[in-house]
């Protein structure tokens, strides 16, 4: 693992080198994945190479406020699908860059990245048997999220964050710090105020938060299914017949913190067959570890998995078996 200056000298060496410069958010990106690779195509400008970042996420499943962002920014960041990338002139001499994910079944290109001298890895989620292997990892769980790490790699460089981008940057943090009120760090606030003197502004970011009614007050359902349990653990589980969106469920479990809970998880069905965790921790419980034992992953404050092949009633009853023997007694 590298340190942040050895990830700006590593960076700054190699990008010169390459042809293109193929930044990979996570699959369903949110606004800590989009705002980071946006922040990363400002790099690549720093050495006059075109960079791609790739969204092959539909569009009638993205958040809202997600989906502002990729309207204004896709041609000017361009912002493609992984149909338009294959239509690229491929070459060993494109360099990869992660941002937000180090998993290789959460990406679109899994099967297209195979060279750990031309990937690199910037993420705040932790590593674990399914991180795609590269020879330039920077993962720190430490971090509020990649937005703060693209920050500071920024601020490094010496490249000016425009306004637009500022204001994604900041995004990607509010969310990933639950609206500044978990997981903030003295270097957190010093980023945030670096984005605020770049010209992002607070009441913009809120805006792109705003939240439909229909989905609020389906995140108010998942909410009143709250099971608590000793050490203040608590899990949600959905009716499966009931189809939420992976961004209701985080919600749901970022909601559900405000009751005092160490962890909080939330267990619904999101479609294709496929049973969706989204936990959340203030930070007495490890989520992103007890992700892991159910396929997934995360780090101490946010962590999920999918499951397919199953109902959100069976996947609870595993969830809780994992639970009960270490968290809290029958």
């Amino acid at each position: 693992m590298i340190d942040i200056k050895n990830l700006k000298i590593n960076l700054e060496n190699i990008i010169p080198l390459c042809e293109k410069v193929i930044i990979v958010p996570h699959k369903f990106a949110d606004f800590d994945a989009i705002g980071s690779a946006i922040g990363l195509s400002l790099l690549a400008r720093k050495f006059k190479k075109p960079s791609y970042i790739i969204d092959n996420d539909p569009l009638d499943k993205m958040e809202a406020g997600v989906k502002i962002i990729v309207d204004e920014t896709s041609k000017e960041f361009n912002i493609i699908n992984r149909d338009k990338y294959l239509n690229l002139s491929l070459n060993d001499n494109n360099l990869f860059i992660l941002t937000d994910v180090n998993k290789k079944y959460l990406i679109y290109l899994e099967d297209l990245i195979n060279n750990p001298d031309k990937t690199f890895i910037l993420d705040h989620h932790e590593a674990d048997n399914n991180t795609l292997e590269s020879n330039y990892k920077y993962i720190d769980p430490s971090a509020s999220s990649a937005s703060e790490i693209v920050t500071k790699l920024l601020s490094l460089s010496k490249i000016k964050i425009p306004s637009n981008v500022a204001k994604y940057l900041l995004a990607g943090i509010y969310l990933d710090t639950n609206k500044l009120t978990k997981n903030v760090t003295s270097e957190t606030m010093k980023m945030v105020a670096k984005l605020l003197e770049s010209g992002a502004v607070m009441s913009d970011v809120i805006n792109l938060f705003k939240e439909d009614y229909y989905s609020d007050r389906r995140v108010q359902e998942l909410v009143s299914k709250i099971k608590m349990f000793n050490y203040s653990l608590a899990v949600i589980v959905a009716n499966n017949e009931d189809e939420y969106s992976r961004e209701e469920l985080a919600k749901a479990a970022d909601y559900a913190l405000k009751y005092g809970c160490d962890g909080v998880f939330s267990v619904g069905n999101i479609g294709d067959n496929t049973i969706s965790i989204s936990a959340r921790s203030n930070s007495g419980v490890n989520v992103g570890m007890i992700m892991q034992e159910l396929g997934g992953g995360g780090n101490q404050f946010s962590g999920a998995t999918k499951i397919i092949n199953s109902t959100s009633e069976e996947v609870g009853e595993k969830l809780k078996n994992i639970l009960t023997p270490r968290y809290y007694n029958r």
